[in-house]
């Protein structure tokens, strides 16, 4: 197999267009020997002479040396096609941000952020991937994702993360439920109820079931689970079970008295809100305007 560098494809073709090796040395600014190494070395992949070799006269190619200069002139064209594209690959994608956001995240206290983000700066193209905690923690980790923001009350693992706010958790029920009209209930009241929640052992299952180990619940009968909160806070409002989520999250629904919170006797729950970043994209202007963005929205929230 020939095994040409661009390089002395590049010496070989300027020593054609301009009719000598020290003309093309001087094109090139290299020294005229290495212009005959460069052609020794191609003669020796090729098995045979590309040029005459007539001291004193304009360098005249061979017939191998003519059947060359076509594949020669080809493969830079072709080098030169590549790194254009590449070039702009490159160039598209400092113009482009990947973003992975929890759901729970991006349907509500981060909605308005990100499409006034969009509307805002046209010149940026954003990839918006609405995900699971475990999913945004491994786009962000594998570099398929510029930026992810999920909720956490500890450092997730493998990947830095940044603290911009945090979220209000609560408890919600059915209007019927024993416990919507209660007051003060005590946290452990809530263990002899049912539960309707996200999988249990998922990244928020596990995050809700520590929120509420904390407060003092020290037992969840999980009777249904769900990957959607849509059919969790139907399930909840259907009568099923106590759920929990985002205050964000059922906001409309408690106006509307669909659901009803429940009085818990305790310190409110919180929950952080992490920014998380691929450091090989950390220095990319979009993505680091899309980040200011982001932490100047979470310094809106309650």
């Amino acid at each position: 197999m020939i095994t040409v560098t661009l390089r002395r494809l590049q010496v070989f073709v300027a020593i054609v267009d301009s009719g000598s090796f020290a003309a093309a040395a001087r094109r090139l600014g290299i020294a005229q020997p290495s212009v005959s190494a460069h052609v020794l070395a191609i003669e020796q992949e090729v098995a045979g002479a590309l040029f005459e070799r007539q001291s004193g006269r304009q360098a005249v190619l061979t017939v191998l040396g003519r059947n060359f200069l076509g594949h020669a002139r080809e493969m830079l064209a072709n080098a030169m096609r590549l790194d254009a594209e590449v070039s702009s690959r490159a160039a598209d994608s400092d113009r482009t941000v990947s973003f992975s956001c929890q759901r729970s995240l991006a349907n509500t206290v981060l909605r308005g952020a990100l499409s006034d983000f969009v509307r805002q700066r046209r010149d940026i193209r954003m990839s918006v991937q609405i995900a699971f905690q475990e999913e945004v923690l491994a786009a962000v980790r594998m570099g398929a994702a510029d930026i992810g923001c999920l909720m956490s009350n500890e450092e997730p693992v493998g990947v830095p993360s940044t603290l911009i706010g945090r979220q209000r958790f609560v408890v919600f029920c059915a209007p019927d439920h024993p416990l919507a009209k209660a007051r003060k209930v005590h946290p452990a009241e809530l263990s002899k109820f049912d539960f309707v929640g996200p999988i249990a052992t998922s990244m928020f299952g596990l995050t809700q079931k520590k929120l509420l180990s904390w407060l003092g619940v020290e037992r969840m009968n999980v009777v249904s689970e769900a990957t959607e909160f849509g059919l969790v806070r139907d399930l909840s409002a259907a009568g099923i079970g106590l759920a929990c989520s985002l205050h964000a999250s059922v906001a409309d629904d408690l106006a509307a008295g669909r659901l009803h919170l429940v009085d818990i006797d305790g310190p409110p729950l919180y929950i952080d809100v992490r920014l998380l970043i691929n450091p090989q994209r950390r220095n990319v202007t979009a993505v680091q305007d899309f980040a200011t963005s982001l932490r100047a929205a979470s310094a809106t929230w309650d």
